[in-house]
């Protein structure tokens, strides 16, 4: 039998996966002005929330390169951004209470700015050609309230899958 770590972490970087393709391909029916909302990223937060920093790092990795392979950005970009957001949200494992509402709003919000942080960081660290880009312009704030608005939905919904539920209510 698979260890319950194992399966979470699957199970999630499946999730994560899916959420970039279908951000890829149907989600540009609600593009505004181009942003679409960052599901993987609102899956991601709450996989690392509940299942620590190691599950967090490797499911943000996995779907960053999925990202990566599907998008145009080099191949490494968003799997570096969301490994670090992944290992971040990981370390408050079992020391955050998600509550229905407020903790994935908050969560989703600091993630969002943290990813654009993250995103003009590398930019400007690895010279990389991004006609136009700026961290804190008006796509971000599009993107942070798309996310901000689905993350307690999004959450409410992953705390319904039982292998993604906090380690603590796991039995041996």
């Amino acid at each position: 039998m698979m260890d319950r770590d194992l399966r979470a972490t699957l199970l999630a970087i499946l999730l994560c996966a899916a959420a970039v393709v279908l951000q890829s391909t149907l989600l540009h029916w609600v593009a505004l002005r181009g942003v679409k909302p960052d599901l993987a990223l609102i899956i991601l937060v709450f996989a690392a929330v509940r299942r620590g920093s190691m599950s967090g790092q490797v499911t943000g990795f996995v779907s960053g390169l999925v990202e990566d392979l599907v998008s145009l950005s080099p191949v490494g970009f968003h799997a570096l951004i969301r490994t670090v957001v992944g290992f971040l949200y990981g370390r408050m494992e079992g020391n955050v209470f998600v509550d229905p509402i407020l903790m994935p709003l908050l969560l989703t919000i600091i993630a969002t700015v943290l990813k654009g942080v993250l995103s003009g960081l590398a930019v400007v660290l690895f010279s990389l050609a991004a006609p136009g880009f700026r961290a804190f312009a008006g796509p971000l704030w599009i993107e942070l309230g798309y996310n901000a608005f689905l993350a307690p939905f999004v959450f409410g919904l992953l705390g319904l899958v039982r292998p993604l539920r906090a380690k603590e209510k796991d039995k041996l």
